[in-house]
């Protein structure tokens, strides 16, 4: 289901997010970044829009994504795999 916005532009939307994945840590920071991986990998948004939105060149996205919003994605989904015994 494409993402749908009611009560905010695209840009404040993106805005919003971009600040609360500056400020997010631990276990949101991780659930974020899935989230964003998750709506470029589905097709709700491109990586340019992305990069667009939160004001990043194509170097600063491509270093965001790669050290950052990949790793973290990959935890996330690590996390929600496991289980006990």
């Amino acid at each position: 289901m494409a993402l749908t916005l009611h009560h905010q532009t695209a840009a404040q939307f993106a805005a919003r997010l971009r600040e609360r994945l500056r400020n997010a840590e631990r276990e949101e920071c991780a659930r974020i970044a899935h989230w964003i991986m998750r709506r470029i990998a589905v097709g709700d948004v491109t990586e340019s829009q992305v990069r667009n939105a939160f004001g990043l060149t194509v170097q600063q996205w491509n270093t965001l994504k790669t050290n950052k919003l990949g790793p973290l994605r990959d935890a996330w989904a690590a996390v929600k795999a496991a289980q006990g015994e």
